[in-house]
C-alpha cells in the first residue's frame, strides 16, 4: 500500500490545464471583488459587503473541490480535460449572475453551481487512479458533494436570508466532511509540492488584482502630491507582499506534519480574500473616493484576513514558534489600526504599508532560524 501512495503523490507539478483552469475562476472572482470597488456618496453599501463574502466562498469551494481531486487522482485523461473544461465553460457563464443582482438569478445561480458540482463529484467516484482503498475514499469524497450539492440545491426553496444561510451551510458541511474522511490512515497523503504551487500560482494571479486596481486608479486621478504618494505607497505594499508571502514558500511545502493539506488550503481562503480587499483599499487610497470609516474598516478587515490566512500555517505546524508568530501578528494589527485613525486616508495607507514593512522584516529572521529545518522533510 506504502509503494501505491508513492506512485501516487511522485512527480507531481501544475499542468497547463490547471494554470488554464485557474484563469477562468480568477476572472469570476474578478468579479465579485469588483463590488467593492463602487462606491455610493462615498460610501460602500451593506449589500455589497454582505454579498462579496458570500459569492467568494462558492466561487473559492469549486476551486478546491478541483484542486483537491487532481492533486491526488488527476491523470490528465480526456474524461478529466473534457470534464475541466465543462467546468470551466459553466463558471464562465455562471459569472453572469454574480454580482449585486445575484439574488434576481439565484435560481440560475444555484442550478449551474449543483452541475459543476456533480461533475467534480463524477471525477471523484469515476476516478481510475484512486487505487484499492483509495477508491474508497475517492467514492466517500464524490458522495460528501452530491449530500452537499442537494443542501445548497434546497437552498432555492427558503426566502431572503435562509437561502444564502442554507448555501453557506452546505458548503461549510462538505468543508467539515472533508476533513472528517481524510483522517483515516488508509487516505492517500497530498502532495505538498503541487498543492503549495497550486495555491501559490492562484495567489500570485490574485495579487494581480492589486496591480490592476492600482493602473486602473490612476487613470481616474486627479495628480496631485497625494495621490502620488498613494499610488507609490500602494506599489511598495503590492511588492511586500509578493515578498513576504513568496520568501517563506520553500518551507509550506517541506513541512512534515502536513499530511492532507486542508490546514494550508481553508487558511488561504482569508489570505486570497485579504488579497482582493487590500486591491481595493489601495485602490481608494488613490482615487480619495471613499469615507474615512469605511476606508478603516476595509484595511483592517483586509490586513486581519491577510496576517491571519499567511499565518496559521506555520502557527499549526511550528509550535515553537508561535509565541514570536502571535506577536508580531499582534503589532502589525496594532500599526494597521492605528494607521487608520491618520486624517486622511493616504496616510493611513502609508501606516499600513509600514505595519507590513515591519511584518516582512519579521519574517526575515523566521525563515534563516535554523530551527525551522526540524520541522521540515
Amino acid at each position: 500500500m506504502k509503494k501505491t501512495f508513492k506512485y501516487l503523490v511522485q512527480n507531481r507539478h501544475a499542468t497547463w490545464l490547471e494554470l488554464f483552469f485557474d484563469l477562468v475562476f480568477v476572472s469570476s472572482i474578478g468579479i465579485v471583488t469588483h463590488q467593492l470597488a463602487h462606491t455610493h456618496h462615498n460610501h460602500i453599501d451593506p449589500k455589497q459587503i454582505w454579498m462579496f463574502p458570500l459569492q467568494f466562498l462558492s466561487i473559492w469551494w469549486i476551486w478546491t473541490l478541483h484542486t483537491l481531486f487532481a492533486n491526488r487522482f488527476d491523470t490528465d485523461s480526456r474524461y478529466h480535460r473534457i470534464s475541466s473544461l465543462a467546468i470551466m465553460f459553466l463558471m464562465i457563464t455562471m459569472t453572469a449572475f454574480l454580482g449585486s443582482d445575484l439574488f434576481e438569478n439565484y435560481g440560475l445561480f444555484i442550478g449551474f453551481y449543483a452541475v459543476i458540482q456533480i461533475i467534480i463529484a463524477g471525477l471523484y467516484i469515476n476516478s481510475t487512479k484512486a487505487l484499492n482503498e483509495s477508491k474508497e475514499y475517492a467514492n466517500k469524497c464524490g458522495i460528501i458533494i452530491i449530500i452537499g450539492t442537494i443542501i445548497i440545491g434546497a437552498s432555492f426553496l427558503f426566502p431572503d436570508p435562509y437561502r444564502e444561510i442554507t448555501l453557506v451551510l452546505g458548503i461549510v458541511f462538505e468543508m467539515i466532511a472533508f476533513v472528517i474522511v481524510s483522517k483515516n490512515k488508509i487516505v492517500p497523503p497530498v502532495h505538498k509540492e503541487h498543492l503549495v504551487e497550486r495555491i501559490g500560482l492562484l495567489s500570485i494571479i490574485l495579487l494581480g488584482e492589486s496591480i490592476i486596481s492600482l493602473t486602473t486608479a490612476l487613470r481616474d486621478i486627479n495628480w496631485d502630491v497625494l495621490s502620488v504618494i498613494a499610488a507609490v505607497t500602494g506599489f511598495i505594499m503590492i511588492g511586500l507582499i509578493w515578498w513576504i508571502y513568496y520568501d517563506s514558500f520553500h518551507i509550506m511545502e517541506r513541512l512534515k506534519a502536513m499530511k492532507n493539506g486542508f490546514a494550508l488550503i481553508y487558511s488561504h481562503f482569508f489570505l486570497a480574500m485579504g488579497f482582493v480587499i487590500l486591491a481595493n483599499v489601495i485602490r481608494h487610497a488613490i482615487l480619495n473616493d471613499l469615507n474615512q470609516n469605511d476606508f478603516r474598516v476595509l484595511a483592517i478587515v483586509g490586513m486581519c484576513f491577510f496576517y491571519v490566512g499567511k499565518q496559521t500555517i506555520y502557527f499549526k505546524f511550528l509550535p515553537p514558534f508561535r509565541k514570536p508568530i502571535v506577536i508580531n501578528t499582534l503589532i502589525c494589527v496594532f500599526i494597521t489600526v492605528g494607521s487608520t485613525i491618520l486624517p486622511k486616508i493616504e496616510y493611513a495607507l502609508i501606516g499600513v504599508t509600514i505595519g507590513m514593512l515591519y511584518y516582512t522584516i519579521g519574517n526575515f529572521k523566521f525563515t534563516l532560524t535554523k530551527d525551522v529545518s526540524r520541522f521540515l522533510d
